[in-house]
């Protein structure tokens, strides 16, 4: 096994016997046969408190599609809280994810159709994409995505995911809504275009519905019309997790 996930009640029996029992049996084929890694969870409350059936204070997977959707409630699950600490799944985090989402889909169609407008005035990337030419705001953009991608990355591989939503979520909204403040809302389309993507790809993870949908029917139809781009893959997790052209600088903030 790669992994084998669980509760951190079974350290002290399922999870050490599982080690024991792998090691009599294969005591020459560590790397072949031996778990790999173990991740372990606390419990999941529900608004602070226990979730206990005879108090009614329980949800289930479908309820919980049902009342926020899929997506919002991968958020809430996410930034409900990691490690072996009890998590804490709340009401008042599912519904803010709902408003996010929907205003983050507005914003999107809204500065893709501004990037790349209809009717073949959109910016061409082979004569006028000159990152030389970029000015301070562009240069601070850029790589303050490339410091967060770095860290939800990070946050992806420790099972952080309170870091993956406060930094891949949030303080990506913060830093788009910067960027245009400092840029008088006349932003640079490749540096927008790139950043949307970013936003899409780190998130897809969390929010798979959410970020497909935007891609297909929004995103990839732009960046087609975008003349001389690059060709967008048809579905967005075939483009790949964010490459950095260069490293972070640690001096642009």
């Amino acid at each position: 096994m790669d992994m084998r996930c669980s509760a951190k009640d079974l350290i002290r029996n399922h999870l050490t016997m599982s080690l024991y029992t792998h090691a009599a049996i294969w005591p020459d084929q560590q790397m072949e046969t031996w778990t790999r890694s173990y991740m372990c969870n606390g419990y999941l409350m529900l608004n602070g408190e226990k979730m206990s059936k005879s108090t009614g204070n329980f949800l289930t997977l479908r309820q919980t599609m049902d009342k926020y959707g899929v997506d919002a409630s991968r958020i809430a699950l996410c930034d409900a809280g990691d490690s072996l600490d009890d998590a804490n799944f709340a009401d008042e985090t599912a519904n803010a994810a709902i408003l996010k989402l929907f205003v983050l889909e507005g914003w999107i169609k809204t500065w893709v159709a501004h990037c790349v407008p209809e009717g073949g005035n959109g910016p061409d990337f082979e004569k006028d994409h000159r990152p030389e030419e970029y000015d301070t705001w562009d240069r601070i953009m850029l790589n303050q995505t490339n410091q967060i991608v770095q860290t939800v990355e990070h946050g992806y591989r420790r099972f952080v995911y309170r870091d993956i939503i406060k930094y891949g979520f949030n303080e990506m909204l913060n830093l788009k809504e910067t960027y245009l403040i400092g840029k008088n809302q006349k932003p640079n389309p490749f540096v927008m275009l790139h950043f949307i993507e970013t936003v899409l790809k780190i998130l897809n993870p969390v929010v798979p519905s959410f970020a497909e949908n935007s891609w297909q029917t929004v995103v990839r139809p732009a960046l087609l019309k975008c003349p001389g781009c690059p060709e967008p893959k048809e579905k967005l997790v075939d483009q790949g997790w964010p490459k950095l052209d260069k490293p972070v600088d640690p001096t642009t903030s």
